[in-house]
């Protein structure tokens, strides 16, 4: 701490005229006694105990009221380093760029690096003449102030400017200034960065061109490299294709610290600590850990991985992701070939998929009836309902469907011999996902046993990342190839005119076998042919139990999800809307940085979509579309995105002198770190020492001190 008046610290001595005043009154008079008044001087003396108290308060008080009115009036300050601009007498026009990113929320000396950062272009822009123009840009945000004289402005700006989540892109950031500096008419143009020189902030494809000015960079991170560690988002995989058992949840701890640690990791779901762990990480390198979490039935939860390890940042520590489903499911099962001898029914593979008898964790719950009996049951008992080779000979028997799917129910419509194109069409209408054409038969005209060639099914999806949830199991072909199966006979499709289903399984020739479509508040998947042996040979192939099995899940909204959806803090969303629905309701967790907000899609051709176009924290994003049920909880969205922050960006190695001028070539370049000495190809750096007083804050501690003598004074005189 200096002072700009030292001679006034003499009246810290000042401090010692109270003490003496105090002590000049304790001064012993003398004693007279009086008998009359003995009984007066005994309720004095337990009286005066009780003041004591405040006098020797009282005294203290005004003894640090004269000492802080003394270091007020000697003026006190502190040194803070800043560019030195060289401004001279000519206009000057000024771009500051201010690292908003997540690296600068750690702390040095105290203080976070983005408050520092913040103070020091505060400084540079009183600096400035009222002639000078200067502009801001935040390169992690990608906000802009264009240039101005407006000084108060600027201030304000940059005042309410804060970090985010995103990684700083600086070569944009300096491509932007440029080009906004080439615009004005001043003659001396100047770039200031505050940042920390972070080497993954500059690892863009964009590089700009030569800078006719000067760019300062202010290192704010210092020398010394801080220690931190972060977790790269969560991997989920299933460890039984069928069954769902349990779930293995898999992280990457990655040590950005030049010694070895031991990762001490806790996972938990749905608000409790479930398990604990550690892995060994060497230095500059990373390590994966995995827990397994056991599935129980009505699940629906948040689950994150923390490390525990102290570190320079611990906004970086956790790791998001959400598992949802696993209800137990009844399902109807209307059999259109219906017999009492359960291996002669059309539906006898599809309940053994459902319910192995052999598979006791099995959750679905299969009933299997007659079509007569279809209109006789009350459908909300149930999730899903089948239809198996159905004839569908009455009319309210169509509109008892179309209820219950349009109340959230899922339907499952298997064709076959009875099925009859222009009754489905004309009875079902709009509840289809696609109208129904004529029955194909891939080697009908054959005349020879080797031209006898059936379709099989595209199995390309295998292993896909993006595939459809039904078709989750499908990791690899070893456990169950699709392929194998026959189709002999299958129902064509008319093309659509304006796309409103998907495509969830095709033959090998693109003809669709398997689609989906949404109706109401439910779904509805179409099989192109037979549930049984009759029309395809699917059923005795391993592959026939879990895409049933799953589809069934899928159309009661019970199958667990696994966070494929996952999403990086900086990234763009872009969601399809059904065309029933008019908007978005997005909700954000966790709690404590939560917020709800609402999209409206734009029309692209016949499709609703709506953007996100940079997502800007790590969380849960849930989405509902509108209209939609209510109320809304995480159990009934249609839509959760897990997004976790990149760990790149807790990467605090910076980039070094010589390719910093690689990718900012410009008339001058200055580097000016903090707490280092400049090496010989650093010496030209400029830097200014600027004075920060901060003697009004010992003027408003004199204020509470008088204030505190008051109340003292005031207290004394009611006693």
């Amino acid at each position: 701490m200096s002072f700009f008046q030292p001679v006034f610290l003499f009246g810290l001595l000042g401090m010692l005229v109270p003490l003496i005043i105090h002590l000049w009154r304790r001064r012993k008079a003398k004693i007279i006694r009086f008998g009359a008044i003995r009984f007066l001087l005994m309720s004095e003396k337990a009286t005066r105990r009780r003041r004591r108290f405040w006098e020797y308060l009282l005294l203290l008080v005004r003894m640090a009221a004269v000492g802080v009115l003394s270091l007020a009036l000697a003026g006190p300050y502190r040194i803070e380093s800043v560019p030195a601009l060289s401004l001279g007498s000519e206009q000057n026009a000024l771009v500051l760029i201010l690292d908003d990113s997540l690296s600068m929320q750690r702390e040095k000396l105290g203080r976070p690096l983005f408050e520092r950062a913040r103070s020091s272009a505060q400084s540079v822009v009183g600096q400035l003449a009222d002639y000078d123009y200067a502009g801001l840009i935040l390169p992690g945000s990608g906000e802009e102030l264009a240039l101005t004289k407006d000084k108060e402005s600027l201030k304000t700006r940059i005042a309410k400017a804060a970090p985010g989540w995103q990684k700083a892109r600086m070569l944009t950031g300096l491509i932007r200034a440029e080009q906004m500096l080439l615009k004005s008419e001043a003659q001396a143009k100047k770039i200031v960065v505050f940042t920390d020189l972070q080497q993954t902030s500059f690892l863009e494809e964009a590089a700009p061109e030569f800078f006719p000015g000067e760019i300062y960079f202010y290192d704010l991170s210092g020398e010394n490299l801080d220690p931190n560690y972060a977790l790269s988002p969560v991997e989920l995989s299933r460890l039984n294709s069928a069954g769902e058992q349990a779930i293995k949840v898999l992280t990457k701890v990655n040590n950005y610290s030049g010694s070895g640690i031991e990762a001490r990791l806790n996972l938990g779901l749905g608000g409790q600590a479930l398990s604990r762990g550690t892995v060994p990480v060497s230095s500059f390198s990373s390590a994966d850990k995995s827990f397994l979490v056991s599935l129980r039935e009505n699940f629906s939860a948040e689950g994150k991985i923390e490390l525990e390890n102290p570190d320079a940042l611990e906004l970086d520590n956790t790791s998001y992701f959400h598992l949802r489903g696993g209800g137990r499911v009844k399902a109807l099962i209307v059999d259109g070939d219906w017999s009492n001898d359960p291996l002669s029914r059309d539906s006898y593979f599809l309940e053994r998929a459902l319910n192995p008898r052999l598979y006791a964790l099995s959750r679905i719950d299969p009933e299997v009836v007659s079509e007569s009996s279809l209109s006789q049951l009350d459908l909300s008992n149930y999730q899903i309902l089948v239809l198996a080779n159905c004839r569908l000979l009455f009319r309210s028997q169509a509109n008892q469907l179309k209820d219950f799917v349009s109340k959230g129910g899922g339907l499952l419509i298997a064709l076959g011999n009875n099925t009859d194109a222009d009754r489905y069409n004309k009875m079902l209408g709009d509840l289809l996902p696609r109208e129904l054409r004529e029955v194909k038969i891939p080697f009908a005209g054959a005349e020879g046993k080797s031209e006898l060639q059936p379709m099989r099914l595209d199995s390309s999806f295998v292993g896909d990342p993006g595939r459809h949830p039904i078709l989750l199991p499908f990791a690899s072909a070893k456990d169950a190839d699709p392929a194998l199966a026959s189709f002999y006979k299958y129902y064509l499709f008319y093309q659509e005119l304006m796309p409103r289903s998907r495509v969830i399984l095709q033959l090998s020739d693109g003809a669709p076998i398997m689609v989906e479509k949404n109706f109401g508040s439910g779904t509805v998947i179409l099989l192109a042919s037979t549930i049984n042996q009759e029309w395809n040979d699917l059923c005795i192939y391993p592959s026939f139990l879990p895409i049933f099995y799953q589809a069934a899940l899928y159309l009661a909204k019970s199958l667990f999800e696994l966070g494929a959806q996952g999403a990086m803090v900086g990234d763009q969303l872009e969601l399809t809307l059904p065309n029933e629905k008019t908007s978005v309701l997005v909700r954000t967790s966790p709690a404590e940085r939560g917020a709800e907000f609402r999209l409206t899609p734009e029309r692209e051709g016949e499709k609703s979509k709506v953007t996100v176009s940079r997502l800007t924290q790590p969380g849960i994003y849930y989405f509902w579309y509108l209209p939609g049920p209510e109320p809304r909880d995480e159990s009934n969205a249609d839509f959760i995105l897990a997004v976790n922050a990149d760990p790149r960006e807790s990467d605090f190695r910076k980039i070094e002198l010589k390719e910093l001028k690689k990718l900012a070539p410009a008339a001058g370049l200055y580097v000016q770190t903090e707490d280092k000495a400049k090496t010989p190809e650093e010496k030209g750096s400029k830097t200014n020492l600027v004075k920060k007083p901060y003697h009004h804050g010992f003027l408003l501690a004199l204020l509470i001190l008088l204030g505190i003598e008051m109340a003292i004074l005031t207290r004394s005189g009611w006693e």
